[in-house]
């Protein structure tokens, strides 16, 4: 009997994210029977859909990005992932971060499925937004505990285990968010291009890399959307030196990064998540033997360091933005050297082949098979 496993998963756009999409796929080709249960904010996709052989199931209530309303509309999104998580009947239950952690241990609890607890993001450190300190204390609490319940989790970054202290998993893999290798032939930009693809989020560096690229020449091409859409557009878009594509798709976002000359990565280590981050745009960097540009003070600078594969600049230092812009800019040798060490790291080990064995493997010790 083929064994059944249910994704959980909340964040918009619901189309069905890489990291997601990567890991049901996966299973899927290792004979699993795969679904998804996606909380559609937008209302932007069908409520049923099959893709590469995971069927996926929406739920559509409005929550646009960022809004304070989201908080008082997720008891409808746990009772709706609980109920069709439990009608799947499922074999294992795969909950991504913390706001879909209880929805899937009610419904393990219901059809005595195992529970997979995969943290994308430590929930308590991700959010930016001003939150009473207690709050953030018993969101840090509450996510500790279902680490300790799960079955299996898996993180993307074993240094993340930094963020639970003293709670030690039945079970522990590392999933890398790295991707599928694909062969891109796009040719590069004739003009220096910088590109940017993630949250359109003040923690992010953008407006940093604005003024950088502006006083450098440089082109910035930024992709994406976020809670900070607001605040930031208007100055991004007014930039002589920048062009904004809105939210596309990923195919587009490797067509981007092929083309470009350099990519972006600054997350601000003052956001304790941030220190940890594993972001798939550095490892899609590498794949494309492109440089890349990151953060002081981040989990990612350690690997780009080791690895020699770009620059690192202390965050908010927009002199040394600068200067790395200009360093890169006038040395295309150095540029192609750094793409070239990238691809290689990205061949024999930051490459989803492996991380797929990885995850077949636990599955597998999870069902007995």
């Amino acid at each position: 009997m083929v064994a059944r496993v249910v994704f959980l998963r909340s964040k918009s756009p619901a189309g069905i994210e890489p990291r997601l999409a990567k890991e049901a796929s996966s299973l899927v080709r290792a004979g699993y029977q795969v679904h998804a249960v996606l909380w559609d904010r937008t209302r932007s996709f069908p409520a049923e859909e099959t893709r590469e052989g995971v069927q996926i199931h929406r739920f559509h209530l409005a929550a646009p990005e960022g809004d304070p309303r989201l908080a008082s509309r997720l008891p409808r999104w746990w009772l709706h992932a609980a109920r069709v998580g439990a009608s799947l009947r499922p074999d294992v239950i795969h909950a991504v971060d913390l706001d879909t952690a209880y929805p899937a241990r009610i419904a393990s609890r219901l059809t005595g499925a195992k529970f997979v607890y995969d943290i994308f993001d430590f929930y308590s450190e991700m959010i930016t937004a001003e939150l009473p300190p207690a709050l953030r204390r018993y969101l840090a609490r509450a996510e500790r505990r279902v680490i300790a319940a799960a079955d299996l989790v898996i993180l993307p970054d074993l240094r993340r285990q930094a963020q639970f202290p003293g709670v030690r998993p039945r079970s522990l893999v590392e999933i890398m968010n790295v991707p599928e290798d694909r062969r891109l032939s796009r040719e590069p930009s004739r003009d220096f291009t910088v590109f940017y693809g993630g949250m359109i989020a003040k923690d992010r560096g953008l407006t940093d890399l604005m003024v950088a690229s502006e006083a450098t020449g440089a082109k910035l091409v930024i992709a994406g959307h976020g809670p900070d859409e607001a605040e930031l557009l208007p100055h991004l878009e007014s930039s002589p030196a920048c062009l904004y594509l809105g939210t596309v798709s990923h195919d587009e976002v490797l067509a981007q990064t092929a083309a470009c000359h350099v990519v972006a990565a600054l997350y601000d280590p003052a956001v304790p998540n941030n220190r940890f981050a594993s972001p798939n745009k550095v490892f899609e960097a590498m794949m494309c033997s492109k440089p890349v540009i990151v953060s002081e003070g981040t989990a990612i600078a350690e690997l780009v360091r080791s690895i020699d594969c770009g620059k690192i600049v202390p965050y908010g230092d927009r002199l040394g933005l600068q200067k790395a812009l200009e360093e890169l800019m006038l040395s295309p040798a150095d540029c192609e050297a750094m793409g070239a060490r990238g691809r290689a790291a990205f061949e024999a080990t930051y490459n989803w082949r492996a991380m797929e064995a990885r995850l077949v493997e636990a599955y597998r010790g999870l069902l007995g098979a």
